[in-house]
C-alpha cells in the first residue's frame, strides 16, 4: 500500500471538506496525527513511501468524481497537455514550440529567452477540480525558472478548496474562485488549459441547456463539453483541452470544429489505444489549439499516454512516427465504386417514446400487460404493436423476437386505450415535453411507417442490419432506414458486409471506457462509404443468395469466428467487387475489423481493472 492510498483510508471517515483541510494541514507541515507517521514529499517526483500535493486531488475525485459529469485529469496526461500548451504559448512569444517543449520536458537546457517568454503568462482553467492541470503548468514552468499567473474556476465549492491549497504548497501566484462556468464571466488569459466536464446533453437541466446554448452557440444536442470547447477557443489564443473523441463526428459539433478550423488549427490532437487515467469516461483526446495556427496531423499512441517518454512526445511535435506513437495519415480515398449509405437510403434516429415506462409494456397474456409506471393494463390486440428494443432481440438479420410492445393505437382509440390515455394524463406522462410537443400527445411517431430496414445506433462485436420485413417498430437504439434506390433485402445486406461495416465503425465514437461498444449516429451511419446504387442490380442475384444463408444463422460476439462463415466470405467478396477492391485489400479491411475490435475489447479490460482499483481504494 503507498502512502497515498493509506491517507485516504485514515482520511476516510471524515467528511471530505474535513478531510481537505486536514491534509492541506499536515503538507503544510503541521501537526496532524492521522497523518503524521506518512511524512511528506516534494510535488513532481512522486514517492510512494511520501505525500505530497497529489493526496488533496485524490480526495477530491473521490468526494465529486462523475458528478456533473467531472472526470479527474491524471498526473501525466495533465503533464503532457500542459507542456504542449506552455509551448504554444512561448511560440507565440518568439521561442520555437519544440525547443520550448524540450525544455519544459527537461531533455535540453532552455533556451535563451524561454523564461522571459512564459514570465507572466496567465493561464486560465474555467474547470479546474482539483487543480491538476494549473499544478502541473506551475510545476513545468517552475523547472525553467518562470512564474505564470493561474487563474481557476469551478462550480464545486470543494473542488476551489482543494485547488486552492494545492497550488498554495507549489508556492503559485494562483487565484481560484467558485463559479459556474457557463454562467460566469472568464478572465483574460493567454493560455487555456481544461478538462471540461463529459456530460451527455440528455443530462443536462433545461435551465442549463438553455443557458449553454445561448453562451456557445450551438444547438440543444450538443454535450456540455462542446459547449464549453466552444467557450475555450473563443477566449484564448492558444487552447489546450481534454476533448471528447465523439465531437469529431456528432453532428451538433459541426459548427465548433467548422470554427476551430476557421480561425486556426489542432497543433495537437493525440488519442491512445490503451486505457489511460479517464476510466469511466468517454474516449478522449488531448488537443492544443493554435489561433491563426495551421494544424498537425492527428496522432495515436499504441500504449496509454502515461507510458509516453519525453524523447516519443519531443518526436511526435517534430512530426515524427515511433513504433508506439503514430501520426495517422489523411483519411484513405473512398474505393472508386463507393457511394454513400445516404445514397441508397434515409437514415432517421429511432423511435423516441418520450416515456418508455409508460408506453412501452410487457405482454401478461389474455390482452393484459404491464406498464413500469402505469401499472397492469387491458388493451386491444390493435392498441399496441411490437418494439425492438435491443440488439439483444435480434440473433441475426432476420431473427427478431421483440420482448415488449409499444403502445400506439392503429386507428381511433377504443375504451381500454382511451382509459390508458387517461391513467397516463393523471400520472403527468402528457406534461414530458417530449410528450406535450404532439397532438395527440400519446400517439408515437405520427405519420410515420415502421421502418423497412434497422441498424443499431451502438455497435460491438455483434453488428448487422435487420431486415424488417415484420413491420416492427423500432426503439431509439435502432437507426430507421428508409430505402430509396434498392430493395430493402439488398440494402440490408450490404450493411452486413464487412467493408462497409469497417468504414461505419471507423467513424463511431466509444461511448464509455468500461464498454467496447461504440456509438453511431445519423451522421456517422450515412456518410459510411458503400457501392453506389448503380453498381447493385447487376450484383442482386449474388447478393441475395449470400444474405439469405446469412439471415436466419445467429451471430455471436466471436467475430474471428462470425467472418469466417463461407456466406460471409462470399457477401464480402461481392461487396468489395462493387467497391473495386482486390482480394489482397478485402483481406486487409476484414483483419482492420478484427483489430479495431480487439484493441477496444484491451481497452475495456482494462479501464473496468483500474475502476476496480479505485473502487478498492476508497
Amino acid at each position: 500500500m503507498t502512502a497515498l492510498d493509506a491517507a485516504l483510508g485514515r482520511l476516510a471517515p471524515l467528511s471530505p471538506a474535513r478531510q481537505l483541510r486536514a491534509a492541506a494541514r499536515h503538507l503544510r507541515g503541521g501537526d496532524e496525527p492521522l497523518l503524521c507517521d506518512l511524512g511528506r514529499g516534494v510535488e513532481g517526483e512522486p514517492d510512494p513511501a511520501r505525500l505530497d500535493g497529489r493526496l488533496l486531488e485524490a480526495l477530491c475525485e473521490r468526494a465529486l468524481g462523475g458528478a456533473r459529469g467531472a472526470v479527474f485529469t491524471g498526473e501525466a496526461e495533465a503533464r503532457l497537455l500542459a507542456a504542449f500548451g506552455l509551448a504554444q504559448a512561448a511560440a507565440r512569444r518568439g521561442v520555437p514550440a519544440v525547443a520550448a517543449l524540450a525544455a519544459l520536458l527537461g531533455e535540453e537546457e532552455p533556451r535563451a529567452g524561454l523564461r522571459a517568454a512564459l514570465d507572466g503568462v496567465v493561464v486560465l482553467d474555467p474547470c479546474c477540480g482539483g487543480g491538476a492541470l494549473l499544478a502541473a503548468a506551475q510545476l513545468l514552468a517552475a523547472r525553467i525558472g518562470a512564474r505564470l499567473r493561474l487563474l481557476g474556476l469551478d462550480v464545486a465549492p470543494l473542488a476551489v478548496q482543494a485547488a486552492g491549497a494545492r497550488l498554495a504548497l507549489l508556492g503559485a501566484g494562483a487565484r481560484v474562485r467558485a463559479a459556474d462556468a457557463l454562467s460566469a464571466r472568464w478572465p483574460a488569459a493567454d493560455l487555456l488549459l481544461t478538462n471540461p466536464p463529459f456530460l451527455r446533453h440528455e443530462a443536462l437541466p433545461p435551465a442549463q441547456k438553455e443557458a449553454a446554448c445561448r453562451r456557445s452557440g450551438l444547438s440543444r444536442q450538443a454535450d456540455l463539453a462542446a459547449h464549453l470547447a466552444a467557450l475555450a477557443l473563443r477566449h484564448a489564443p492558444v487552447a489546450a483541452l481534454v476533448l471528447p473523441r465523439g465531437l469529431t463526428t456528432a453532428r451538433s459539433a459541426e459548427p465548433l470544429l467548422a470554427e476551430a478550423r476557421a480561425r486556426g488549427g489542432f497543433a495537437l490532437w493525440l488519442t491512445s489505444r490503451a486505457a489511460g487515467s479517464f476510466a469511466a469516461s468517454v474516449d478522449t483526446a488531448l488537443a492544443v489549439w493554435v489561433a491563426g495556427g495551421a494544424p498537425a496531423p492527428p496522432a495515436e499512441a499504441r500504449v496509454a499516454l502515461s507510458a509516453l517518454g519525453p524523447a516519443e512526445l519531443l518526436g511526435l511535435a517534430g512530426g515524427r512516427s515511433t513504433s508506439r506513437l503514430r501520426l495517422r495519415p489523411e483519411p484513405a480515398a473512398a474505393p472508386r465504386g463507393a457511394g454513400r449509405v445516404g445514397d441508397l437510403c434515409q437514415v432517421r434516429f429511432g423511435m423516441k417514446s418520450g416515456c418508455n415506462a409508460f408506453f412501452h409494456l410487457q405482454p401478461l397474456g389474455e390482452g393484459r400487460y404491464l406498464s413500469p409506471l402505469g401499472g397492469e393494463v387491458a388493451l386491444a390486440p390493435g392498441d399496441v404493436a411490437p418494439v425492438l428494443r435491443s440488439l439483444k432481440e435480434a440473433a441475426a438479420p432476420r431473427m427478431i423476437s421483440p420482448a415488449q410492445v409499444l403502445f400506439r393505437p392503429g386507428g381511433p382509440p377504443g375504451p381500454e386505450a382511451r382509459a390508458y390515455v387517461r391513467r397516463g394524463e393523471a400520472l403527468g406522462v402528457s406534461r414530458r415535453p417530449t410528450c406535450a410537443g404532439r397532438s395527440p400527445w400519446w400517439l408515437v411517431a405520427r405519420g410515420r411507417e415502421p421502418a423497412p430496414v434497422l441498424y443499431p445506433a451502438k455497435i460491438g462485436a455483434r453488428a448487422f442490419a435487420v431486415w424488417n420485413d415484420g413491420g416492427i417498430w423500432e426503439d431509439k437504439k435502432w437507426h430507421a432506414l428508409f430505402p430509396r434506390a434498392v430493395p430493402p433485402e439488398l440494402l440490408a445486406a450490404v450493411l452486413c458486409a464487412t467493408p462497409v461495416r469497417l468504414a461505419i465503425d471507423g467513424g463511431a465514437r466509444q461511448l464509455t471506457g468500461a464498454q467496447a461498444i461504440a456509438d453511431v449516429d445519423c451522421r456517422v451511419l450515412s456518410a459510411a462509404a458503400c457501392p453506389a446504387p448503380a453498381a447493385l442490380p447487376p450484383l442482386a442475384a449474388d447478393l441475395g443468395q449470400a444474405f439469405a444463408a446469412l439471415a436466419r444463422e445467429p451471430v455471436s460476439t466471436d467475430l474471428a469466428a462470425m467472418l469466417e462463415r463461407p456466406a460471409q466470405r462470399a457477401l464480402d467478396e461481392v461487396v468489395g467487387r462493387a467497391l473495386g477492391l482486390g482480394a489482397r485489400a478485402l483481406a486487409g479491411q476484414r483483419r482492420a475489423l478484427l483489430d479495431r475490435l480487439a484493441a477496444r475489447l484491451a481497452k475495456a479490460h482494462d479501464i473496468r481493472g483500474r475502476m476496480a482499483c479505485r473502487g478498492g481504494r476508497g
